[in-house]
């Protein structure tokens, strides 16, 4: 079911006076929120802590993953745990740490690539067997972009009883073939080819220079984290398989203006069936959800929430 989400001046009104009360019950709360970490495979993880008002852990908690290189604090994942905590509901946004030790702000292109999506469905669990030990019993599992993809693979693969739904803001359905050369231009073959020599020759996990990497220019990478992300055949970009293989009721939430996957509505769509798998797409927005259309996107995925069927 494709269901588009109305952004005219009458709605954008009333949500900002919506936005205007819930910032300042933000502050009524503001003592709920709590930087937390844990110790993982050496590394310190850490994520933003949100309590609504007159709730616990007990009381269900909503876990955010941010995007490719992003972080817990840029504004689409910031926004997004102030409309959750203005409708009572309680959200934990994860660094994801890419190899860095207590890792703050957006991956600096300098930095190594050490990482690889697999590493995120890793601390993706962690997450989750921390609410767990905390007492959570029912968690939305809510994620961005490539965070989606994830959280996507992350539900069929894990199988956590504890997570209950799944909202996917703005997945990466696009070709990352396509998305490199538009950049960088017609060298893709030349470096998979580079990368694909290393990893068959066992060095997989060290470091080459001068690779151009998503919007990082000759970044250091290892084979292993280039492959991950542009493999023809990742399962990370695999809907055809993972989409009807979900466990839990998800809700993919696009965006009609998305200047960074302008067709991820078509590429879901056959996918989609109404009922346990649903779509949104939010008329307007970009791939942030800037605005009020991050307050939307929280707003459908709450009545999905509310939906019994």
């Amino acid at each position: 079911m494709h269901i588009p989400k109305s952004t005219n001046i009458l709605k954008k009104c009333a949500y900002f006076l919506t936005i205007t009360g819930m910032l300042l019950q933000v502050v009524t709360t503001s003592a709920e929120a709590e930087v937390v970490t844990q110790q993982f495979r050496g590394l310190t993880l850490n994520a933003n802590l949100e309590i609504a008002e007159n709730m616990d852990l007990t009381n269900g908690m909503v876990l955010i993953v941010h995007g490719l290189m992003g972080h817990s604090r840029m504004e689409i994942i910031e926004t997004a745990q102030q409309a959750l905590l203005g409708n009572g509901k309680s959200s934990l946004a994860i660094n994801l740490s890419l190899g860095v030790n207590n890792r703050k702000g957006f991956f600096d292109c300098t930095w190594p690539h050490r990482y690889g999506q697999d590493d995120a469905l890793d601390e993706i669990s962690a997450w989750v067997s921390w609410l767990r030990a905390k007492g959570v019993k029912e968690i939305v599992l809510m994620a961005h972009s490539r965070g989606a993809n994830e959280a996507m693979v992350y539900t069929v693969k894990q199988k956590d009883p504890e997570i209950t739904h799944l909202a996917m803001l703005a997945p990466g359905t696009d070709d990352s073939k396509q998305r490199f050369e538009e950049r960088y231009g017609s060298i893709f073959d030349e470096t998979m080819e580079r990368v694909e020599k290393e990893r068959d020759a066992g060095r997989g996990n060290e470091l080459i220079e001068n690779v151009d990497f998503w919007w990082c220019p000759r970044a250091t990478v290892t084979p292993n984290t280039f492959f991950s992300f542009y493999s023809e055949n990742s399962k990370y970009r695999n809907f055809k398989y993972y989409l009807p293989r979900t466990q839990v009721p998800t809700l993919i939430i696009t965006a009609s203006a998305d200047e960074r996957i302008p067709d991820s509505a078509k590429q879901v769509t056959p996918y989609i069936d109404g009922k346990k798998i649903q779509l949104v797409v939010i008329e307007g927005s970009g791939h942030f959800f800037m605005d009020f259309n991050i307050e939307e996107a929280v707003e459908s995925m709450l009545e999905f929430l509310a939906d019994p069927g």
